[in-house]
């Protein structure tokens, strides 16, 4: 058992910036005198994508910005970042080599600047997987340095996700949760008990690492490649023209996927040289393919639970989070499987960011709650 807040602040009176650097999605919340809030990050709502890039004046860009430069270029880029941090090998931009974490840096710049804050005079809580040991943190730590942050603060994943269910009254100091964290690029889970000092984690985290939405892209693309009988393996990958299709195709994929969480089919556009046609996908196809997998994800979810000391019939229910686990079927598994109430916001990727800028405070108590309330 251990305390989930790595490092706590010297001014709170200062501005939050809490930023969920996530594999495929990035999103960032603020505290001020205004309160807290999610921020706009880009064009296509309040996240930005994962991804930096080199543009052509040899200046690192990244969002959209970036998405821009891979789309002509993609050597020029790296996504899925998160994946590598901590790994001594660099990845390889326009022939020029970064570490994971300098990448890292860059895109926590770009979502200071977004945020139009001065990283001198703002708390930086950056949020982590609950299972990254101190190497991992103090990398971390490191990358709001560079980028110019003089305060930091560091949070695990779950407990922001449960600090921000217990802002909402949903859940009250004492309640037990098991966070169901299915994002971009993994699969965890992890107990909290919600203290009233804050939360704290019980027991293991558990998790499966390539296990997330990239993941789930693939499923679509492989549906893809099978129903055009073997055109795409016989593309010249070497060709800039197909490279630029490929690309193109896994971004066709990934709207597929997240259209299929609302409809109940999609059509894919498949537009390489000398390949054009479309692919039907429905959502029982992708659920019947992925359906292994959730059941995956239940298993790791019992040994958090199991780790902790506890009974699914001890908590207070199960905590959805990542933009994986707004699929119909991960909420319809997870709650057949468990028994428990499952709570889940109308946007996951926002809850950590949004809890972890959340300023250190008591928890209320359910008994407090029902005193406001009245």
């Amino acid at each position: 058992m251990y305390a989930a807040r790595t490092v706590r602040t010297v001014n709170p009176a200062r501005t939050r910036l809490a930023v969920d650097l996530g594999t495929t999605w990035t999103a960032a919340a603020v505290t001020d005198a205004e309160g807290t809030r999610s921020l706009h990050l880009g064009d296509r709502g309040a996240a930005m994508p994962s991804v930096v890039a080199v543009d052509e004046s040899g200046s690192l860009v990244v969002g959209a910005a970036a998405e821009r430069v891979m789309a002509t270029n993609p050597d020029r880029g790296a996504r899925e970042i998160k994946r590598r941090f901590g790994d001594t090998t660099p990845l390889v931009l326009a022939g020029t080599p970064y570490l994971p974490d300098a990448l890292t840096t860059a895109l926590l710049g770009g979502v200071a600047k977004a945020a139009s804050v001065d990283p001198a005079a703002t708390t930086a809580v950056l949020t982590h997987p609950a299972n990254w040991g101190e190497y991992k943190l103090e990398l971390l730590r490191n990358v709001a340095v560079q980028a110019g942050f003089a305060e930091v603060e560091t949070v695990s994943e779950p407990a922001a996700a449960a600090r921000h269910y217990a802002s909402t009254g949903r859940l009250q100091a004492g309640d037990a949760v098991v966070v169901y964290d299915f994002g971009g690029g993994t699969f965890d889970a992890a107990v909290v008990r919600l203290d009233a000092s804050g939360p704290v984690l019980l027991g293991t985290p558990q998790g499966i690492e390539r296990l997330g939405g990239i993941d789930i892209d693939q499923v679509v693309f492989s549906h893809v490649a099978a129903a055009v009988g073997g055109g795409l393996q016989q593309l010249d990958r070497n060709d800039p023209d197909v490279r630029r299709a490929i690309l193109q195709l896994r971004a066709e994929c990934t709207t597929a996927k997240e259209l299929l969480s609302a409809d109940s089919e999609a059509t894919i556009s498949v537009a390489a040289p000398g390949l054009h046609t479309q692919v039907r996908m429905t959502r029982e196809e992708l659920e019947t393919a992925l359906r292994p997998r959730i059941a995956d994800t239940v298993r790791s979810l019992e040994r958090a639970v199991a780790s902790a000391g506890l009974q699914m019939a001890d908590l207070a229910g199960v905590v959805l989070v990542g933009g994986s686990s707004r699929m119909p079927l991960v909420g319809e598994v997870v709650a057949s499987e468990t028994g428990r109430p499952v709570l889940v916001d109308a946007d996951a990727k926002l809850v950590i960011a949004l809890g972890a800028a959340l300023p250190i405070a008591p928890i209320a108590t359910a008994a407090a709650t029902a005193a406001v309330a009245a």
